[in-house]
Parts: structure tokens; sequence; C-alpha cells
């Protein structure tokens, strides 16, 4: 990796609480991460673990234990509060408590470091805000009061005041916290965008970890043993991701890219059908501890198909039933399971 296209670099970094104190407290060991331009990194990793308290420490809202964070090659600390404000944006969890401001005077507020002392605006600053806005796809919202936008919305009016600040990073903290699935996966598109478009480096911890090692160039990976830093990929061939829960029978499917809990196999049938229809039969019959095998046996479930209507044949030594769909073949067997 070439040195120089790093925007952020973490060496032995210790992140916890009442740094220098008696009672100081360290929530991981030392960690080495890097954060390329243009690059989105997801940070992954269980509740308590200091995935905020991380973020809030490269954003230097927060105090460092020990070791060292450089941005753009220069050590954080060496920056003035007006220079680093031009470095780097961040997006709390929840956005914001101000509800009578409109969404262009919110995403003004990120142009606040390039302005002079009065805060005004000039008409290169009002196109920023103008296309920042229009970058979150918010545009026919620019003069809304911000209460009376959908809590998507208004994520997307803190992000887009994070593209107005003009940063290099981006980090954000839960982004997609209290957000419903359409919205989830829409915001994390969004900076997936952002990221290509603009060649703006982004950094956003998520508890949605299907969309965020689908979306992530890079994940960092927390857990008790430290963060681990790779392409989504690679740590899921590697098996990485079985340690994120090690306390859980929670484990992860390289081939289906999900986390599953494991399932006692109760029973094992004959599974005969194509396409879509047999893997949502399978997973259906697999929810109940059915384990579906190819080749000749008894009991067996045979999917027909005529003219696109589907029926489901049961068979076995004693029985033949057929189904409509697959919840009435389901129900019955919950009965066959119970014998």
């Amino acid at each position: 990796m070439a040195f120089n296209d790093d925007i952020l670099n973490l060496e032995l970094l210790c992140i916890g609480y009442n740094a220098g104190t008696r009672n100081e407290k360290v929530l991981l060991p030392p960690l080495n991460l890097s954060v390329r331009k243009g690059e989105m990194v997801a940070l992954l990793g269980p509740n308590g673990i200091g995935k905020s308290t991380l973020l809030r420490t490269i954003a230097r809202l927060h105090p460092r234990i020990n070791g060292e964070i450089k941005l753009s090659n220069q050590k954080l600390e060496h920056y003035l509060n007006s220079e680093l404000a031009r470095k780097i944006s961040f997006v709390f969890t929840g956005g914001i408590n101000v509800y009578n401001m409109s969404v262009f005077e919110i995403v003004s507020l990120g142009r606040f470091p390039h302005t002079n002392w009065l805060g005004r605006l000039t008409k290169s600053d009002r196109f920023i805000v103008e296309r920042s806005i229009n970058a979150v796809g918010l545009a026919k919202y620019s003069g809304s009061n911000i209460g009376e936008l959908s809590d998507g919305e208004i994520q997307r009016a803190m992000i887009a005041r994070a593209l107005a600040q003009d940063t290099e990073l981006i980090v954000l903290d839960e982004p997609t916290a209290f957000l419903d699935l359409p919205n989830r996966y829409e915001l994390v598109s969004l900076l997936r965008k952002l990221s290509v478009e603009s060649n703006k480096s982004v950094i956003f911890s998520s508890h949605d970890i299907h969309i965020a090692i689908r979306e992530a160039d890079k994940v960092w990976l927390a857990t008790r043993d430290g963060i681990v830093q790779d392409s989504p990929e690679d740590l899921a061939l590697s098996g990485t991701f079985n340690h994120l829960f090690p306390d859980s029978d929670l484990s992860f499917v390289p081939g289906e890219g999900v986390f599953k809990y494991p399932v006692r196999t109760r029973m094992t049938i004959k599974l005969e059908g194509k396409g879509l229809v047999l893997y949502w039969t399978e997973r259906a019959l697999n929810r109940l501890g059915i384990k579906a095998k190819p080749g000749e046996g008894s009991p067996s479930v045979t999917i027909l198909s005529d003219e696109g209507k589907y029926t489901w044949v049961y068979e076995s030594s004693v029985v033949k039933k057929q189904f409509a769909d697959i919840y009435n073949l389901i129900l019955y067997m919950k009965e066959v399971l119970k014998g």
C-alpha cells in the first residue's frame, strides 16, 4: 500500500476513558489501521466494544490514551481547531435537537469553517450548500423546516451538512440507527455514491452487518482481541466474521453472506424442484430443522409446475399430500414432526 494514498493512519492507538488518570480504562489493544483516499470503511462490532469511542477519538472529540493519529501524514494534535474542521466532518447518531431551522440553514452550518468571523455566506458558499443538498436528494425540501422531515430525510440533511463542510474525511456514528430497512439501504448507498463520485473517505459504524459488508470497501472488525481490517470478501473467506460474536451460536455462512443461528436437524427428506421456488422451499423446511437431500429416498417433497402455477407434493410410505403453497406445506410438516 502506498503511504501517500492514505488519508488516515492509526499507529498503536489506545482508546478508552480517563486518559492519564488512576482510573484510566483501555477499551481495545493498540490499533494499527488506515483509510485510503476515496475509501468507504465500515466499523463493525458488538455493543460496548468501543466503536463510538474510536470514532470520536479519530475526530478529536475524545482524548486518546496513547499512540498516534495521523491525518494527511500530520499528527492530529498539530492541527488547529479551524484547520481540523476543514479536514474531518462528524455526523452524530440521532441527527439534531433543533427543529426550527430550514434544511438550507442546517446544511449551511457546514460552511462555518470556511466563512469569515461573521459567518456570512458568499455566493460560492451558497452554491456549495445547494450542491450538497442536491447530492443527498433533498432539493425539494431545501426551504422546509427540518422538523417536518422523516428520520431518513433528517439523516440525509446531516450528511449534506458534512458535505457542505467539504472535508476529505467524513465520520459517521451509527448513521442508520432508528431508520427503517429501505432508508438504511438508501443511506449506505448514498455514502457509497459520495465516496466514489466525490473521492471522499468515509468511516461509518453500523449494526447493519449485511448492508455494511455489501457496500464497504474495507471493514474494521472489532472484537475483544482488537480490530482486524480487510475487505469484507477477504474477511468472509478467512472465516474472521465468525469471531464477531464469540458468546453466541451465530455463525457466518460465506456462501450466502449472512449470519445464521444453528437449527437442530430433526428430519431428512428428498426435495426436488427448480429455481427460486426450490430455494425458498428449502429455506422454509430448514427453519423447522428439516434437511433436504437430493437422490432417492422417502419421505419426499416434489415441486410441480404447470404454466407458472406450483404444487408441492409430500409423499411417504403411508401417505401422499398436495399443497398449493409453502405455508400449508409447512403447517403439515409441523404435524409430521410431532409424530
